[in-house]
């Protein structure tokens, strides 16, 4: 079990060393997200929404004027017009997994409440999500 974390730990650190720039590292690193998933229903209809990751620019508001970072959108739920996306910037050190608009005036980074240390408390925060949470869950 000391090793499971440790190589969590590791590939935490590793990812938020060095920005990703290629859709197989996204989607590596997503797969192993998906791993981690333990709620079958949460993991499932995670699957049902996923899509190839997909760069996209957003402004970054709390930075130097016009800064700009590339975030990999991974998930969309087009009834809400929102979707997950990765960010290893900005909030993405510690919290890299985001819930931001697909289209619209409101393409930026969005605000840090918007942001979470996993994917699985991105999705049971976003609008797709319509299950239970377990029992004493709280995000952030």
């Amino acid at each position: 079990m000391i090793m499971i974390l440790l190589d969590r730990e590791a590939e935490r650190f590793m990812l938020r060393s060095s920005p990703m720039e290629k859709a197989e590292d996204i989607q590596a690193l997503l797969d192993a997200e998906l791993r981690r998933i333990t709620d079958e229903h949460c993991w499932q209809k995670i699957r049902e929404l996923l899509v190839s990751p997909q760069p996209v620019e957003r402004e970054w508001d709390y930075g130097a004027p016009d800064e700009r970072f590339t975030c990999w959108t991974i998930l969309e739920h087009p009834p809400s017009n929102t979707g997950i996306a990765y960010c290893a910037q900005g909030f993405g050190p510690s919290f890299p997994w985001g819930l931001v608009f697909l289209s619209g005036p409101h393409m930026n980074i969005g605000m840090d409440s918007s942001w979470y240390t996993s994917l699985e408390e991105a999705f049971r925060n976003c609008q797709a999500w319509e299950g239970p949470n377990p029992e004493g869950y709280e995000s952030n």
